[in-house]
């Protein structure tokens, strides 16, 4: 009985130095190490001064540059990421700090110390705007649209309905569909949030053909048109808008008074119209022509001239090429059909009339 006592006495004893040892400080003991800090840079964004933080907006990107020994940037990046505020660990030293927000940038130097933490901060001052392009007032949102909009040093471009952010002052638009242009020029201020419609005054115009008026459509590919501004230049000439071959096929323009050039061949006809902002204009014009098909077997050369002769006794040439065929499209009348032949062969030329109607085809054989 005494025994068991006097074990029962001992274990406690143990048991009260062991937690007398705890509580007392040692200097055997290990410290816990202190957690090093996981950054030391911290940045933010606001779109106007005193405005909001952007927070963690992925529409904002940092990207750290290290200095020179002048604290000019140089091209050393050294880290970045997308967000407005976010957390980075630098070595000490200077940096460039380069925030974008689209296409507006800012920058700001800072420094990075050991055992603080450096907090850039950039203020954009910007506004966030949304170009809504229309070929005519209160008309459909045109979605094939370019705008550039430019200020000083900034530039951007949208198609269609498109939002951007843009630098306070005064930006110019400039909007294009085709050949049509517009221009604009707005106040922006810091913190706004604008939606502009631009008008591109414009339309699309078609353009068609026949042979003669009430006859066959021209259909052939080969069909040249071209929109051409009606004002000719002091040598006589037209600027061409545009232009396209074929027929039925659309040819964007500006609105407004033009003239429509149409060339097949050797005929050349011309005629005026006007398009309307927001509309689609048809215009068929009519050639007065027909074709002239030549075959001449065994020739070198088939040349088309007029029947006529200038005071020198020549003929003037309107159209020829080698080989054996020839074909081409001309106003109705008369002309002579030239055929030569090879040297070697010692045959002499031939030359025949040829009468082409409108919107029908001529076949001329030259026998051998």
């Amino acid at each position: 009985m005494g025994s068991m006592m006097k074990m029962a006495s001992f274990s406690v004893n143990v048991v009260c130095a062991a937690l007398v040892a705890a509580a007392l400080p040692s200097p055997l003991r290990a410290q816990a190490p202190t957690p090093a800090a996981q950054f030391n840079v911290v940045t933010d964004a606001v779109l106007f001064d005193g405005g909001p933080s952007l927070g963690n907006s992925d529409r904002v990107r940092w990207d750290f540059y290290k200095t020179d020994r002048a604290g000019a940037r140089t091209d050393v990046n050294a880290g970045g990421s997308y967000d407005a505020t976010f957390e980075a660990k630098l070595p000490a030293g200077k940096y460039v700090g380069v925030a974008a927000l689209g296409n507006v940038t800012r920058e700001i130097t800072f420094e990075v110390k050991d055992g603080s933490v450096a907090r850039p901060k950039v203020n954009f001052d910007a506004a966030e705007l949304t170009v809504v392009p229309k070929r005519s007032p209160g008309g459909d949102v045109e979605t094939q649209a370019k705008t550039e909009i430019t200020r000083g040093d900034f530039k951007d471009s949208v198609y269609g309905q498109n939002t951007v952010f843009v630098p306070a002052g005064e930006i110019v638009l400039t909007g294009s569909i085709g050949p049509a242009r517009a221009q604009e020029t707005l106040a922006i201020k810091a913190g706004e949030t604008i939606s502009h419609e631009l008008v591109i005054p414009s339309g699309v115009v078609v353009a068609k053909a026949l042979y003669a008026a009430g006859g066959r459509a021209v259909e052939t590919d080969d069909i040249r048109f071209e929109a051409m501004s009606v004002k000719e230049t002091l040598d006589g000439t037209r600027q061409t808008i545009n232009g396209t071959y074929g027929t039925g096929k659309m040819m964007e323009m500006p609105a407004g008074d033009f003239v429509m050039r149409a060339r097949l061949g050797k005929v050349t006809v011309e005629q005026p119209f006007t398009v309307t902002a927001g509309k689609r204009t048809e215009i068929t014009l009519d050639l007065d022509a027909g074709v002239l098909a030549i075959t001449a077997p065994g020739a070198e050369r088939i040349d088309i001239v007029e029947t006529t002769k200038d005071l020198q006794g020549t003929q003037k040439e309107i159209s020829g090429r080698y080989g054996t065929q020839h074909q081409e499209t001309l106003h109705p009348g008369d002309y002579s059909v030239k055929v030569s032949y090879d040297k070697k062969s010692g045959r002499d030329p031939k030359e025949i009339k040829a009468t082409v109607k409108a919107a029908e085809r001529t076949e001329t054989n030259v026998p051998e």
